[in-house]
């Protein structure tokens, strides 16, 4: 099975079918391989100091980002514009100074495209199967510099990359078990199990991405340690 929109909303029965295909009801589509199994993490498998760490961050204001599907806004990733533009608002319009706002994205379901790199998309063809850019251009950055007016379009205030939210400040949070549903769908086309895929994503993760056992966990981990939520669905 090829990795679509379209196959991978109806295959994680998401209910997200209508933004993929129109409006049109779709049927429910299966990995090859059955059944799914999601191996469940032990603390030893993944960096829990990390993700504990991030999650209880001591700032008073704390805002987490869930991403599902890669949408883009003017052929940017709009996760990273809406976390930059908080952090803009937050810095300038509010006044509150250079990193007051804590940021987080959760990637899930088709947006674990975003936590891998170039290798990965071309060797899978994900720009092409949901239809983004061809290599993870959404991660780098084209400018760094922080010594700009906020305005600035070559200040990172108005770079759209992951790389310029880490710089900020920012953190990322990729989802294992999403990870996991992609192998399933990408393995078969390839010849290869599930494992073998999952294994090689693992090896392949972006820096600055944090694979953590499930996102919705990680969320629900997020909110009771004061993170307020923001969907970038």
């Amino acid at each position: 099975m090829e990795l679509t929109r379209k196959s991978f909303v109806a295959a994680a029965g998401l209910g997200l079918a209508a933004p993929f295909a129109g409006g049109n009801a779709i049927a429910s589509v299966t990995p090859q391989e059955s059944p799914l199994h999601f191996h469940v993490l032990g603390r030893h498998e993944y960096d829990s100091a990390a993700m504990l760490s991030t999650i209880a961050s001591p700032k008073t204001q704390k805002q987490v980002f869930l991403s599902i599907n890669p949408l883009l806004l003017a052929g940017n990733a709009s996760l990273y514009v809406h976390m930059q533009n908080s952090m803009n608002a937050f810095e300038f319009s509010f006044g509150q100074g250079p990193g007051s706002l804590a940021t987080l994205g959760i990637v899930s379901g088709p947006s674990t495209v975003y936590g891998l790199n170039d290798a990965m998309w071309t060797k899978y063809g994900f720009g092409a199967a949901l239809n983004l850019a061809p290599t993870n251009v959404y991660y780098r950055a084209k400018s760094l510099a922080a010594n700009g007016a906020p305005d600035d379009p070559n200040a990172i205030y108005q770079d759209w990359s992951a790389q310029a939210v880490l710089r900020r400040g920012g953190s990322f949070m990729l989802c294992h078990n999403a990870m996991t549903f992609v192998a399933s769908l990408v393995a078969p086309g390839r010849g290869m199990t599930t494992q073998a895929v999952l294994s090689e994503f693992e090896r392949n993760v972006q820096p600055g991405f944090l694979v953590v056992p499930a996102a919705v966990a990680a969320m629900q981990l997020a909110l009771e340690h004061g993170w307020n939520s923001y969907e970038v669905i």
